[in-house]
């Protein structure tokens, strides 16, 4: 069984590795990625174009042209690794307002348009522009997306083995990004369920199982009868992962492909079908199509928090290393390691805390004489 450090380690490798391989194929069907890959099982090189994108309001967003070598981070990634600085100042658990802060001091405006993108430049406008952190999620373009929950499981880690307090905190700092209660809208409760799910993945024996129902208790009726069905067509699919892909792919044809559920769904499916296996279930992530990266790094993660970095190749771990080292864009330069130990040593804070509570409680609660 791997160690506490170990399973963190995982997670940390699991969510870079994910997000760099899942980057390469992300928006292509599966046909699309079998004709230009084969198989996509490698971390690759990409070469961004330059180009704008015209908003409703505000200036047109200016992507940059560059090149990301094998193993560079992505947006999400970004938004993970803005999360770790915060709670690694913090020394444990966050709020909304902690996270912020985290954003105004390591986001370089000049380096939108390289890793960052328009939905993060919205984010730090608002924190810049003084509209409290708790609002910011109302005003945020492209509500109900993924990208509140790409941030979202060292919110988990934070709180392993406690599932319940990682969903609050989840609801509470995916506030940055996103807003509950509108029609459709259940990004933050996915985020609620990705942080639980890596909570309950670090208890010691955890299984696939437990990940699975945990997550799937903190959804409401309509997007958990939604990561449902994904998880029965699993089920009936007689082990065959290939087989899910054009049942996703039909269902979510005419929506746009980095909505929460259909994300949450598919990992949930493929986490099912793989088992604990962060390496495997990251392939088949990246190869079934239609938000590849965010699919992988849910389950991914979720594998990780489980199987521990022992599951991982060896040469992925390296060359992300190699490109967080090296990357000239980054909110973070921190290693793998050094990221995972300073979560730890967060967790050993809170967990200190605890006791520390459970004793001033239990001393006034002897029986009478």
């Amino acid at each position: 069984m791997p160690t506490l450090f170990e399973k963190i380690l995982g997670i940390e490798a699991a969510a870079a590795i994910a997000n760099s391989m899942g980057d390469v194929s992300e928006g292509l069907s599966y046909e699309e990625i079998e004709a230009r890959y084969g198989f996509l099982d490698r971390l690759l090189p990409q070469d961004e174009p330059e180009r704008f994108r015209k908003q409703d309001w505000g200036t047109v967003f200016h992507y940059k042209a560059h090149h990301r070598p094998p193993g560079m981070a992505e947006d999400g990634q970004e938004r993970y690794r803005l999360l770790t600085s915060a709670i690694l100042e913090k020394g444990g658990r966050i709020t909304v307002e902690d996270l912020a802060r985290t954003w105004a001091r390591d986001i370089k405006p000049e380096n939108f348009g390289y890793l960052l993108g328009p939905q993060d430049e919205v984010i730090y406008r608002s924190i810049m522009a003084g509209i409290p952190p708790s609002e910011i999620g109302r005003y945020a373009i492209w509500p109900a997306f993924i990208g509140t929950s790409k941030m979202i499981v060292p919110i988990g880690i934070v709180n392993a083995c406690n599932p319940r307090q990682a969903a609050l905190d989840a609801h509470d700092v995916a506030r940055l990004k996103d807003v509950r209660g509108r029609a459709g809208n259940y990004a933050n409760e996915v985020a609620a369920g990705i942080a639980a799910g890596i909570a309950e993945g670090l208890k010691p024996g955890a299984t696939v199982q437990d990940v699975v129902d945990v997550a799937l208790g903190e959804l409401s009726s309509a997007p958990r009868e939604e990561v449902e069905m994904g998880l029965s067509w699993a089920k009936e699919c007689g082990g065959d992962w290939k087989a899910l892909r054009p049942l996703y792919a039909d269902y979510y044809k005419h929506r746009r492909i980095s909505n929460a559920v259909e994300v949450m769904s598919g990992a949930v499916a493929l986490l099912w079908l793989t088992g604990p296996d962060p390496k495997e279930v990251i392939l088949r992530c990246v190869n079934f199509g239609r938000e590849s990266d965010c699919r992988a790094y849910v389950a991914g993660c979720w594998a990780a928090s489980i199987a521990g970095i022992q599951a991982l190749p060896e040469e992925w771990v390296r060359t992300v290393d190699e490109a967080i080292a090296n990357d000239p864009w980054t909110v973070s330069k921190r290693s793998l390691r050094e990221s995972a130990q300073g979560l730890y040593d967060a967790l050993m804070n809170e967990i200190r805390r605890s006791k520390e509570q459970i004793a001033l409680v239990e001393q006034q609660c002897a029986a009478p004489a």
